[in-house]
């Protein structure tokens, strides 16, 4: 009899311990899920960033942000969503505006704190759900839904959209996207200045076909390109010649230096062009560890602040800046 109490006070014990132990598992990867959530909304306290000009547009603005959301009575596009800064409410003040096309798969909640940070700093931030981006089509429509939504009088958006002032800018797949929508759609004309992190390359687009390939020649107007040095971006490929063989251990990257060295040769000489790359930075990751200079760039180009636009000169703060590499401007201070 004292036995089996003893047997079962063991039991018990260790029963006890694996629901304490089983308790602090649970706790932990929840505890880890948070941070998770917390770091990806204020993935800007955790770029790294070491210049001036850098530093100040990572962190985030002196604006709150508001957003709202259309039904775009399409099923590609799914819906808008519009972030900006909430004075804009009582205002009567034109906002310019980015509109920002996802990477594969990805939709405007993907980039949710991305562009929130971005309307922090002033600008109209508008998304949508469109998963394949590649032509520049929906972002046509984002622009006709943006003309639209500027002269409906029971409109927030009223006369408060400054349609002079529109940039333009993607991520991966939405590389290809910001290039055709700027060379082949309809109010492509009206976007006064680019932005692409990690764009496909054109060889993964000869590849593909289907409506990623692109003409960046033709692009005629100030255009900043960006990618990581990580495997997933930069691959060991060389040149477009070389074909992707796991055999050899030859591998295309997304965005690698080549094809970054390729679109900015082919951008006209006449328009500001710029390429970097950041190290130790891949391809999910790179359109926030640029943040900073692409919230500069657009500052520069869409509201006119010429001490943003130093960063970007040659012998500039982007030049010198020891965490990037491969940079490359034509722009004069």
């Amino acid at each position: 009899m004292e036995e089996n109490k003893s047997v079962k006070k063991v039991m018990m014990t260790v029963f006890k311990i694996v629901l304490i132990l089983i308790a602090v598992v649970v706790v932990g990867v929840v505890a880890l899920i948070l941070f998770a959530l917390h770091k990806e909304s204020n993935y800007y306290k955790y770029t790294e960033a070491v210049g001036e000009i850098e530093q100040k547009y990572t962190a985030f603005g002196d604006k709150e942000v508001s957003c709202q959301e259309y039904d775009a009575n399409d099923d590609v596009i799914g819906k808008y969503a519009v972030w900006y800064p909430s004075e804009l409410e009582s205002s009567n003040t034109q906002y310019p505006v980015v509109i920002f096309a996802n990477g594969t798969g990805s939709t405007s909640s993907t980039y949710k704190p991305f562009l929130t940070h971005l309307s922090s700093w002033g600008f109209i931030s508008v998304g949508n759900d469109d998963e394949n981006t590649r032509t520049g089509a929906s972002l046509e429509e984002t622009i006709k839904f943006l003309i639209a939504e500027n002269e409906k009088k029971d409109s927030i958006f009223y006369h408060k959209i400054d349609l002079d002032n529109i940039g333009i800018a993607g991520h991966s797949q939405g590389g290809p996207a910001v290039f055709n929508m700027v060379t082949n759609q309809e109010h492509g004309s009206m976007v006064k200045a680019l932005y692409a992190a990690s764009a496909t390359s054109s060889y993964h687009t000869m590849v593909m076909a289907d409506g990623w390939e692109y003409d960046i020649s033709r692009v005629n107007i100030p255009t900043f390109l960006t990618a990581g040095t990580g495997s997933w971006d930069a691959g060991n490929a060389t040149s477009k010649e070389q074909v992707t063989d796991d055999k050899n251990g030859v591998a295309q990257g997304i965005c690698p230096l080549w094809s970054l060295q390729e679109n900015y040769s082919l951008l006209p000489e006449t328009v500001d062009k710029v390429i970097a790359r950041k190290k130790n930075v891949d391809h999910g990751d790179s359109y926030k560890q640029f943040d900073g200079y692409m919230t500069a760039w657009f500052v520069y180009h869409l509201q006119g602040d010429t001490e943003a636009g130093k960063a970007f000169a040659i012998g500039g703060e982007l030049s010198a800046n020891s965490l990037y590499q491969d940079v490359q401007t034509n722009i004069n201070e």
